[in-house]
């Protein structure tokens, strides 16, 4: 099908994790040399390879082979004029495309105050960055409050931090602005919880932290349209589910959201459980929030004022983007789907793990149904699974910077201990260093490191030109609007990307 093989016609090289990159347009027949596929548990070179229908064909051993554009999570191609490897996305992220098309007609957005270091024309937005230090090198490991844009939507966030290792009884963390936005951090510690061994400890989207035991994966997961999405979600791998692209009728509400329903085996006599769920926004989830501040045109700066003047009505706005934006969870009941909550906005930096608690009082049998709804295109699910066991005792230490010393030396250190509305603001290129003493870890327990940070940021738009008023007025009143706006540019983008393939 064309628009599975257009995966293949742009060439997407990374530079600041999911939200930065270039491109630069790659016709079939100038795909030569080598291919090296990733497909699930396998590697696969292929020599002169050609794109036919959905396939993508090539010489192995002497033998002409093809294999499905769908069953590849990465591609690389080596160029026989220059070695040069790089990255080809198929399979594993096609919404990055929709990107691609969309910013055919876009303006390039005007750099903050300082200039930009290393941020090009095609910047996304999303939130602070936090790297740990894993004893040999920083690794990014967390972007922080995501979705909370001006300062009466300031959260307080928490992020497990996977790579980061003590060691002399001393903890590295860095915060970085590197996108198209002023971060403003009011307070950021480390959360050290010890715990039994096996056991681990992730939050759920308010903070409140949860054990989790033994997860269990689904035996069916299935997105809205009928294709089975359990491969994609089983185990946390890497390959993530995300929707379809497709052009949808934005007349039709089942059209313009999307998802993934799962079925679990249900324990007897379970009547609570939690979900977790690893998964992380789409850069279109992040371009499309982009798009919704810029829409308010040379009025954007009196938008941000009167919102932040009315705490209240910023708040009803925020939860009216987070409805349609964030991940929905719901269980079914014999009344129907019940909603049991939100899986908060991730950001597209890095995967994060959320708890949803969920109510299985009124679920009747021994499966589990769970619904997972969003915008089309908003999320990419590495892996969702529950767990079923008791809650086990944690002991936990909040350990505030011993020092922070951002990049021209200043100690920033008072502005990072306590949500007091004075904060640590980073412009694009800003950051700081962060070092805290740990305790050592009790024998016979396990440690997990987390980050929690409060704040917001405000991404750069172009603030010029007169508001699109029908837009935003219908953002204000008609149901399920942003699903549809988005879906809405999402159609021309794909029509964009058909025309490219033609």
């Amino acid at each position: 099908m064309r628009r599975q093989t257009t995966a293949l016609l742009l060439l997407v090289i990374f530079l600041h994790a999911c939200t930065s990159y270039r491109v630069r347009p790659v016709e079939p027949r100038h795909v030569r040399g080598t291919v090296r596929l990733t497909l699930s548990g396998e590697i696969v070179t292929l020599e002169r390879p050609n794109i036919v229908g959905d396939s993508l064909f090539g010489e192995r051993a002497g033998q002409r082979v093809g294999v499905p554009i769908a069953a590849i999570r990465q591609l690389e191609v080596r160029e026989n004029s220059d070695g040069k490897t790089m990255l080809l996305v198929a399979g594993i992220g096609v919404t990055v495309l929709l990107m691609v098309a969309a910013a055919a007609d876009d303006p390039p957005p005007p750099p903050p105050p300082p200039p930009q270091p290393s941020c090009g024309p095609n910047c996304g937005y999303s939130c602070p960055l936090v790297y740990s230090w894993d004893g040999t090198q920083w690794r990014l490991d967390s972007g922080t409050f995501g979705g909370a844009i001006l300062e009466a939507l300031a959260r307080t966030d928490v992020d497990n931090l996977d790579a980061a290792v003590a060691q002399n009884g001393e903890l590295r963390l860095r915060v970085a602005n590197e996108l198209n936005e002023t971060d403003f951090i009011d307070a950021l510690a480390v959360v050290a919880v010890d715990h039994a061994p096996g056991v681990t400890v992730a939050p759920d989207g308010a903070g409140t932290l949860h054990t989790i035991g033994t997860l269990h994966a689904p035996v069916t997961a299935r997105e809205f349209s009928g294709r089975d999405a359990l491969a994609r979600v089983r185990v946390a791998d890497g390959w993530s589910w995300e929707s379809t692209p497709a052009v949808r009728d934005t007349a039709r509400v089942e059209s313009v959201r999307d998802g993934v329903e799962l079925a679990f085996v249900r324990p007897t006599g379970a009547r609570v459980a939690r979900l977790v769920v690893d998964g992380n926004n789409t850069p279109w989830s992040a371009k499309m929030l982009g798009d919704f501040v810029q829409a308010h045109g040379r009025d954007t700066r009196a938008w941000y004022d009167s919102l932040n003047a009315h705490p209240a009505l910023a708040r009803r706005a925020g939860a009216a983007l987070a409805q349609e934006g964030f991940l929905s969870v719901a269980v079914r009941t014999p009344g129907g789907w019940e909603r049991q909550g939100l899986i908060w906005e991730a950001g597209p930096e890095i995967v994060k793990r959320q708890v949803a608690p969920i109510d299985l009082s009124r679920v009747v049998g021994d499966t589990i149904h769970v619904r997972l709804e969003s915008a089309p295109s908003f999320w990419l699910l590495d892996r969702v699974a529950i767990d079923y066991s008791a809650p086990q005792q944690i002991t936990v230490h909040e350990l505030q910077a011993a020092s922070a010393i951002d990049n021209t030396g200043r100690d920033v250190r008072s502005l990072l201990e306590s949500v007091d509305g004075a904060t640590f603001t980073m412009e694009t290129g800003d950051g700081a260093e962060l070092r805290f003493k740990v305790p050592e870890t009790p024998s016979g327990l396990a440690r997990t490191y987390m980050v929690r940070s409060h704040g917001w940021y405000r991404i750069h738009t172009v603030e010029a030109g007169e508001p699109q008023i029908a837009l935003l007025n219908r953002i204000g009143t008609e149901p399920y609007a942003i699903s549809r706006i988005a879906v809405g540019r999402m159609n021309d983008a794909l029509r964009v990307l058909d025309q490219a393939a033609r």
